[in-house]
């Protein structure tokens, strides 16, 4: 290994564990912005006595925890089994959001913290196939032709307010969000204009929701000549371009009566909003989806593009203690600076000086007399413990393995639970963007 290799490989790996543990500790103690972290969950139990009502609530409230737990995470839970102990176990703490009680009656409200890898080993164990990476948020308009034309919105529609008391509601991977709009944007966006998939209008709606993408979820009461009556629902998904994607819900339901044609029961209404957020999330969980029968690696490769310089104000000689320079601007407070093939440590920096230095570090070469003007760098290697911890921090990641150091890139070995097109998904979530670079590795290109 060469003197270069080997100054960025220390330099590397000491940034990567300091970055690693900060990181673990991190997660370790905050659980709130967690997939297995589930909110508001209310008892109420009246028992023999108040002990008795305190510790039969929270051995509900687990219950209840759980069972919401495998419905946000499995693609399919109906057969899935456990029993008291189990599932009790995986549990890290009870978070008690406010309580109150009698002599024999107890009421509470709790978070729960379901320790991840112990629910991720219950999976394997069942062999339950499972996805945890959220999306990022999707704005949801609505939009109800009924017989005197479109409505769009107004929030007394029964379609508009239906979407609006389950959005508040929701508890899977994908976060939705009701658009509001604003009042210019509301006096232009009609639904002809949405519809027919306005590339421009539709953006500008995206922009100010702030999210990435937009579903417009269209109800439709239809009248047929025969006198036959029924409900027809879609839902239409824009990227955040503005581009139309797919339509990714379509069903109609026959209605009962003609009469619900000039009035659809908000039973039915309530029904096909759930039914469209279940396909939304079911496409989701689909898409990253974690087999725990199935391991895979993936070889990617990280450019060490910049570097910082500056170059000597003085000329530096064997014996001095400090290298004058014209500028310390955006080097680190201390650590290893590179001249000609020498490399150098310094302890301390000021504006126009290195100080506390150690010459010759990792045996490199040492000149007797560099020359004002000769260039010093150092490398800007930040970008490896930041994309190490990215991928350290994926649900289904097991290793992430250093193979080898350059001076201008990195190679890293992933291996993770599930395909690549489950891990590359929840990269690009994560705004870590990898191309192909050959037939057998990728490379970070952002």
């Amino acid at each position: 290994m060469s003197l270069k290799q080997l100054f960025i490989n220390f330099f590397i790996i000491i940034k990567i564990y300091s970055f690693s543990f900060s990181s673990l500790a991190s997660i370790d103690q905050d659980c709130s912005n967690s997939s297995f972290y589930v909110k508001n969950i209310s008892v109420d139990l009246t028992k023999e006595s108040i002990n008795e009502a305190r510790s039969e609530a929270e051995y509900k409230a687990k219950l209840i925890g759980f069972k919401r737990l495998i419905k946000r995470l499995l693609i399919n839970n109906k057969n899935s089994k456990f029993d008291k102990v189990e599932f009790s176990s995986l549990v890290d703490y009870l978070k008690i959001n406010k309580e109150a009680n009698s002599d024999k009656r107890y009421l509470a409200n709790f978070d729960i913290c379901f320790n991840r890898n112990l629910v991720i080993n219950f999976f394997r164990k069942n062999q339950l196939q499972y996805a945890e990476t959220y999306r990022e948020p999707v704005a949801v308009l609505p939009i109800f032709k009924g017989p005197r034309g479109f409505v769009l919105w107004d929030s007394k529609d029964k379609w508009y307010m239906k979407w609006q008391d389950e959005l508040e509601n929701i508890d899977g991977l994908v976060k939705l969000k009701l658009a509001k709009g604003n009042f210019i944007l509301n006096r232009i966006l009609t639904a002809n204009v949405l519809l027919k998939s306005n590339k421009e209008q539709i953006l500008k709606l995206i922009n100010n929701e702030k999210t990435d993408a937009l579903i417009l979820v269209v109800a439709e009461p239809i009248l047929m000549t025969n006198g036959k009556t029924f409900l027809s629902t879609y839902a239409k998904h824009y990227n955040k371009s503005g581009q139309f994607k797919t339509i990714i819900y379509r069903n109609k339901i026959s209605l009962k009566k003609t009469s619900s044609f000039y009035n659809v029961d908000k039973t039915l209404l309530e029904k096909e909003i759930l039914e469209i957020i279940r396909s939304i999330e079911m496409s989701w969980k689909k898409n990253n989806l974690i087999d725990t029968r199935v391991y895979s690696e993936v070889d990617l490769i990280i450019p060490i593009t910049s570097f910082n310089s500056t170059k000597l104000e003085n000329d530096l000689l064997f014996n001095d203690k400090s290298i004058v320079v014209k500028t310390t601007s955006d080097f680190k407070d201390k650590g290893f600076i590179k001249i000609e093939n020498e490399i150098i440590f310094y302890g301390k920096k000021n504006m126009n000086s290195f100080d506390k230095i150690k010459r010759s570090s990792f045996n490199s070469s040492k000149k007797i007399k560099y020359k004002k003007n000769t260039v010093v760098i150092q490398k800007d290697i930040n970008i490896w413990p930041y994309v190490i911890q990215k991928l350290e921090k994926l649900p289904f990641v097991i290793e992430v393995k250093i193979i080898s150091i350059t001076n201008s890139k990195g190679r890293i070995l992933v291996k993770f639970m599930g395909n690549k097109q489950t891990f590359f998904q929840a990269v690009n979530e994560m705004k870590l963007n990898f191309k192909n670079f050959n037939s057998q590795q990728y490379i970070l290109a952002n």
